[in-house]
């Protein structure tokens, strides 16, 4: 032992890593110190110190004390540490030093940041972006890139804006005159066919400086203390145009010199999305613009879609309109072609598909042309009832109806093996139909017909009712029943997977990701199932009746599936530990199903174990759903701090458009309020004795369905007598539900209140006949009726029997002659559907209403049009 004791000392080992350079030899009596002694002794020699030299130790002490390991580790490695960093870290490190900033603020770092949010993008337009703002423009002549660079001063640019309520705080300046930003994780990203009329912003909105972010590629960092920027520098020989004039939404990529999209920005400007959204912040917009309101749909809407800065839409009135959100225009005249109402839709403008497919209570289904309007093909037998539904992907469009059964159509044209393709034997194949012949024999499936598109090619058949909604995801198709059950099938093979049961009453809509099926009812509920399990993971109750129309963005993660199934587990875990214990009754155990559990993760709130979600059905921290209910409200559900779902936020169809259209008024009506009506009046045409009185393009800009609209339509309409004001009744019933119209009749003369009187009962009678007709043919209207299902909105005879709640009539009293009212049910929401920015709904009303969470921010408006919504 006294050999090894006497040995020297390990030179290739120290206890201390930080120790810098040698420590010469100490003095006996030190080294028996122990080390707080040698820290007070130490501390004992400075005090005796003067100032200066008390400065010359701690700054030979510095070097010990702050490493800087980004001048010694390879980019490669501080990028993989900095990417365990949350985003307010990540701003705090760069501004640490610009040496840190360049790879803090790193393109790709910042891409995988806002992935790893649970945020999407959209590919297609990141690509059309870029490329758009490398495409080569002349310069002038006599003028390159070095001399270009030469002239331009070094300008300090400054970290564009903050991020929202992390305590988020603005960057400071820094130089970034000779950098270009790159990112060592990668050249391009993966290309998408290209838009050809994309519009690049490149000056931005709110400043005349560039704000850019930039960062070192690996190639160029071979940088440590002298490699540090000074105020002074300039532009390299080898740099692009000047980013003064170009958006925030621009950086230059030193690895090929070109100019990305700056991710850093678009993080930044989501994360302002997403606080306006939580602080319920918006601006209110309707379709048609107020300005317009001839382009208007004539009756209640019963669909819409929107993709882009488009939006489809499908009415009572038995047309489809196309509308441009950023004008709030039509595109062009409305389509016609069904002679019933038309109940749904869908669309998609890519030109590869360039398709619109829209079905009616005709029972008939259209494929237009969506670029031009045009028919493509009419299918007059897809259903024996009203389509209630229409889907279509890549391979197949899939139809439901009232009449009970789900319709596939191939999109293509199918050869005998591919997939989907009917099985002429219907049978069991006991030996494969597909021989290799080595081309010397015909092949056993040369005889089989090709399926030319849109041919039938399956038929699903197992509701009890109506099929009110249908999805497809990959293989398989959701449907959604007035039967009260969900159906899970596998389109090729024709089979039904799973039925899952839960609804108390018949079910209107239902979405599906691939993991979650989320479904709403006439029961007033929103339940969110394991598509796996089929078991309930969720129900929402907020809404006082049917839940018409519902849409989900879980935000899911990367590694979502992996940690919800591991979750999952753990809760049931906990579940079982606590009905061992005694903490939750057996009796509860016993009665599994009965409670409603909005996603709690406390033992005595589960209702169901073995599940492969947890409750709520999982995700990340921007899941959202928003439901839409006759009860006329809009709920945005988020989830609370325990993963709860919570109605968060209640909008009103009705408020919004009232305010669409104040937003516009009321600067126009300071200007001319004392001579539009007059004119409005003076300008309706007669022709003699005949009444020609156009009362759904009025003047005025009014938004139809809002009640400034019925008071003008009351205004022009009285003053020329009772005919005028019957045909105004019979195309605008819901002038009925206003006061006003009574009010109006009473000031009107003695001689004409009678006549105009007996119009008005008329009208009543005419529409509460309307309405029991009604009541008595469609059975989802009435809140009973269960075992028929909710059904569609109309029936084969559509134009008379398609919902029309907007067109029922209940009883109301006006002086002395019976005056009636229509019911408080105007605004029954049809349909909605939310992007990332926006949430868009159409109603028993004729217009289309918007919520536009940018709240008018220019900046989150430029940077939208990247931004794919929550999935």
């Amino acid at each position: 032992m006294a050999a090894y004791e006497e040995s020297p000392p390990d030179e290739g080992y120290s206890e201390d890593p930080l120790t810098v350079g040698q420590s010469g030899s100490m003095p006996a009596h030190l080294a028996r110190m122990t080390v707080q002694e040698r820290t007070e002794y130490a501390m004992m020699i400075i005090a005796l110190l003067p100032t200066s030299e008390v400065a010359e130790i701690v700054r030979r002490l510095r070097p010990r004390l702050y490493i800087n390991f980004f001048q010694y580790l390879p980019p490669e490695v501080c990028l993989k540490v900095l990417g365990f960093l949350d985003p307010v870290s990540l701003i705090n490190t760069a501004r640490a030093s610009r040496e840190w900033m360049l790879l803090a603020l790193d393109r790709k770092l910042w891409e995988q940041l806002y992935i790893l949010e649970g945020f999407r993008v959209i590919r297609s337009e990141v690509v059309s972006f870029e490329e758009s703002l490398n495409v080569e423009r002349p310069r002038p002549s006599g003028q390159n890139d070095e001399e270009h660079a030469s002239k331009r001063r070094a300008t300090p640019q400054r970290i564009q804006p903050t991020l929202h309520a992390d305590g988020d705080s603005e960057m400071v300046d820094v130089d970034t005159a000779g950098l270009k930003q790159g990112s060592i994780f990668g050249g391009r990203m993966t290309k998408e066919p290209v838009s050809t009329n994309v519009d690049v912003p490149m000056t931005s909105p709110s400043s005349s400086s560039a704000r850019q972010f930039p960062a070192r590629h690996s190639s160029n960092f071979q940088s440590r203390a002298s490699r540090r920027l000074s105020s002074g520098s300039t532009l390299s020989s080898q740099a692009a145009s000047p980013l003064a004039s170009i958006s925030s939404l621009v950086v230059v990529d030193r690895s090929d010199n070109k100019k990305k999209l700056n991710w850093q920005y678009l993080y930044s400007q989501r994360r302002r999305l997403e606080a306006n959204w939580e602080a319920e912040k918006y601006t209110n917009f309707q379709l048609p613009h107020p300005h317009h309101p001839e382009e208007a749909h004539e009756e209640c809407i019963y669909t819409i879609q929107h993709s882009g800065k488009y939006l489809v839409s499908g009415s009572r009135d038995k047309t489809l309109r196309i509308w441009d959100l950023n004008t709030q225009r039509l595109v062009r005249p409305p389509l016609r072609a069904h002679i019933g109402s038309v109940l749904c839709l869908q669309f998609d403008a890519d030109p590869e598909e360039d398709l619109i497919v829209s079905g009616s209570s005709d029972a008939t289904v259209v494929l237009w042309k969506f670029s031009t309007g045009q028919i493509i093909q009419r299918l007059r037998k897809a259903h024996r009832e009203s389509v209630l539904n229409v889907r279509f992907d890549k391979r197949v469009l899939v139809t439901c109806s009232k009449d009970k059964t789900i319709k596939i159509f191939n999109r293509r044209p199918l050869m005998a093996g591919d997939l989907g393709y009917p099985d002429i034997s219907q049978g069991v194949n006991p030996v494969a139909t597909s021989l290799n012949n080595w081309g010397y024999n015909p092949s056993p499936n040369a005889g089989l017909p090709i399926k030319p598109p849109y041919t039938m090619i399956g038929c699903l058949d197992g509701h009890g009712a109506a099929v009110n909604a249908v999805q497809i995801f990959g293989n398989e198709v959701v449907s959604a029943s007035g039967d009260r059950t969900v159906k899970i099938w596998n389109w090729p093979e024709q089979t039904c997977i799973r039925t899952l049961i839960g609804h108390t009453k018949g079910i209107a809509c239902v979405q599906y990701d691939g993991r979650r099926i989320v479904s709403g009812s006439s029961d007033n509920e929103v339940k969110v199932f394991d598509k796996e399990s089929g078991l309930e993971v969720a129900s929402l109750r907020a809404h006082s009746n049917l839940v018409r129309t519902v849409q989900a963005g879980f935000g899911d993660l990367p590694y979502s599936a992996e940690e919800d199934r591991e979750d999952a587990k753990a809760i049931d875990h906990e579940y079982f530990r606590a009905v061992d214990t005694g903490a939750v009754s057996r009796t509860v155990f016993l009665q599994r199903g009965r409670p409603r559990n909005a996603g709690s993760r406390k033992p005595e709130d589960i209702t169901a174990y073995g599940a492969k979600l947890p409750p709520g059905g999982g995700g990340g921290k921007f899941g959202r759903i928003v439901s839409g209910s006759y009860d006329e409200t809009i709920i945005i559900w988020r989830r609370d701090k325990e993963g709860v779902w919570r109605a968060q936020h209640t909008l009103r169809q009705e408020e919004a458009a009232h305010a669409a259209s104040r937003a516009v008024q009321e600067p126009r009506r300071s200007n001319d309020t004392t001579t539009s009506q007059p004119s409005q009046s003076a300008s309706l045409p007669h022709h003699g004795g005949n009444l020609a009185l156009d009362v759904d393009a009025p003047t005025a800009p009014f938004a139809p369905g809002s009640e400034l609209f019925y008071r003008h339509l009351v205004d022009i309409t009285l003053p020329q007598g009772p005919a005028a004001l019957r045909q105004a009744l019979q195309a605008h019933p819901q002038v009925l539900n206003y006061d006003y119209l009574s009010e109006s009749i009473e000031e009107m003369p003695p001689s004409t209140q009678q006549a105009l009187d007996a119009v008005v009962v008329s009208a009543v009678a005419a529409q509460e006949q309307l309405q029991a007709n009604l009541l008595d043919s469609s059975s989802w209207l009435a809140p009973s009726s269960t075992s028929r299902g909710i059904g569609a909105a109309s029936s084969s005879h559509a134009s008379t029997t398609a919902a029309p709640a907007a067109q029922t009539a209940g009883h109301h009293h006006h002086h002395n002659a019976p005056h009636h009212h229509l019911p408080t049910n105007m605004a029954r929401v049809f349909k909605l559907q939310f992007d990332a920015r926006r949430i868009i709904c159409c109603s028993q009303t004729s217009v289309i209403v918007g919520w536009d969470f940018a709240n008018g921010d220019e900046q989150i408006i430029e940077a939208s049009r990247f931004f794919a919504p929550i999935e």
